[in-house]
């Protein structure tokens, strides 16, 4: 890749004077230049130019001088869309028209591809009969398992209620038989005894105090139950109280037989966790079967359109023919949003930045461009060369650029003002760095000297001369520092 710049010219008049070319025809002045003190230099030699005293070698010089430098690579690179998209087929299907072919232009929102819909409706309504079974027997399902449960919830609250019936009128029985027993253990002159006892020991103690108050309370119930005894219908009581106790008892016991065989039917038909996870698990497979059909059926209606203005450079689909979900169907890229992609050795690599501004010609226009990517990985080319790859935006477009075409490029890198210069073809270099031949009172000095940036015609000089020096414009055979020389001023 050649690379090219400008500086603000060529030194004129006295020594260490310059004068700065007008931008507009500069590099062709300064060609001339170049070429009439190329032509003057081959004229010496051929005249056999040499001073009277010691046949010196007769060299052109030159001053350096302030000026303007920039820096630019040129190189060349492919048009692209910077905008690239790859379309796939959106559901499986068969395609009924293909509306474009490879290298058509398209704009967005333009159909591009269409589907049969007489099949996808098909497949949709067949999905939705699938459907509409699968929940008539997933609510039926639901409803049986309802029922079960509910009767099955009916006899567990109902045998826990009985059971703590059973349980408090069996300690009711208890309890009466245990009364009745008391009553019959006990005679008159049991409790007589126990009342004379008891009114004895109550006369001994002091009224108020808490025992006198227990055994007057002690007393009175003997007293009751001497009362009690001496009646014949107590006893009768408790016996009839404990007879309809018992028959209680027998129906709880009876109607917990009931619910104990109804818990077991229940229990049976209550769907377990298994059962339960296959009516779910076929009832989800019909909904999502049927919501990927429909979902299907609204993209195929839809079509396949252009997401934006662009130009189909592949198209692989055809009428007619079927396509799995996923197919490649054609290949799309941006026609009003472009880019030149090229790849920079190694050297140029480094001296590229993104931002960096470009001219970019194609087919024989110019558009103004800048760098918008570079890669942070180089690749190898055929000969085995670190390559790094490069992307141009073009800041405009029009309807004539043609994706695929070569595109010449022209990208400026780096700039300095009022740089020292001097021509390319004046610096020397060697395993030890560059150098310029001066001339110092008629003898070849070599100066090693800083370069900064360069292009084709100038190179920016940072360290080791001054304006001052008679620099040697090209390398003669045999040059070498401390030969004495005749000077040449360039014209």
């Amino acid at each position: 890749m050649k690379k090219e710049g400008a500086g603000d010219g060529l030194p004129q008049g006295s020594k260490g004077s310059t004068r700065a070319w007008p931008k507009r025809g500069k590099k062709r002045k300064m060609y001339i230049i170049i070429a009439v003190v190329i032509v003057a230099f081959v004229i010496l030699r051929l005249a056999g130019l040499v001073s009277d005293q010691g046949g010196e070698t007769a060299v052109t010089v030159i001053h350096a001088w302030k000026g303007e430098l920039q820096e630019s690579i040129r190189t060349s690179g492919t048009v692209l869309g910077e905008e690239v998209q790859v379309i796939y087929a959106p559901v499986a299907g068969t395609l009924a028209e293909v509306y474009v072919a490879a290298g058509d232009a398209v704009k967005e929102g333009d159909m591009l591809i269409g589907y049969d819909m007489e099949k996808m409706e098909r497949t949709l309504r067949q999905s939705r009969l699938q459907l509409e079974k699968s929940a008539a027997g997933y609510k039926g399902a639901l409803a049986d398992n309802s029922e079960s449960k509910k009767r099955l919830a009916e006899a567990n609250v109902n045998l826990d209620v009985l059971e703590q019936q059973i349980t408090d009128n069996k300690a009711y029985l208890k309890e009466l038989q245990d009364q009745l027993q008391t009553s019959q253990r006990q005679t008159r002159n049991g409790l007589a005894a126990s009342s004379y006892e008891l009114t004895r020991k109550l006369q001994e103690l002091t009224p108020g105090t808490q025992e006198y108050i227990q055994v007057n309370s002690e007393l009175s119930r003997i007293s009751y139950l001497q009362s009690v005894a001496d009646s014949s219908d107590y006893v009768a009581g408790l016996e009839q109280e404990i007879a309809q106790v018992q028959e209680r008892i027998t129906d709880y016991e009876e109607y917990k037989a009931q619910m104990e065989s109804q818990k077991a039917a229940s229990e049976n038909t209550v769907m377990d966790a298994y059962d339960r996870t296959q009516y779910d698990v076929d009832k989800e497979l019909a909904d999502m079967t049927y919501a990927e059909a429909e979902a299907a059926y609204d993209l195929a209606k839809q079509g396949i359109v252009a997401g934006f203005d662009g130009i189909v450079t592949q198209c692989q689909a055809n009428p007619g023919a079927p396509v799995a979900e996923g197919t490649q169907l054609l290949t799309l890229e941006s026609s009003s949003t472009l880019k030149v992609s090229f790849r920079a050795s190694q050297i140029d690599a480094l001296k590229l930045a993104t931002g960096q501004k470009a001219d970019v010609e194609i087919a024989g226009k110019v558009y103004p461009g800048e760098v918008s990517k570079i890669d942070r990985m180089a690749v190898k080319s055929e000969t085995n060369t670190p390559l790094v790859g490069v992307e141009i935006h073009l800041l405009e477009t029009d309807d004539t650029i043609i994706l695929g075409l070569d595109a010449k490029l022209t990208i400026y890198t780096n700039q300095v003002q009022d740089a020292l210069l001097v021509p390319v073809e004046a610096v020397n270099g060697d395993k030890d760095g560059d150098f310029l031949y001066v001339a110092e009172n008629g003898i070849v000095t070599r100066k090693p000297v800083v370069c900064g940036i360069s292009s084709d015609i100038y190179t920016e000089v940072l360290e080791g001369i001054t304006m001052e020096d008679e620099i040697i414009l090209a390398s003669y055979t045999g040059l070498t520092e401390g030969m004495p020389v005749t000077v040449v001023p360039a014209p």
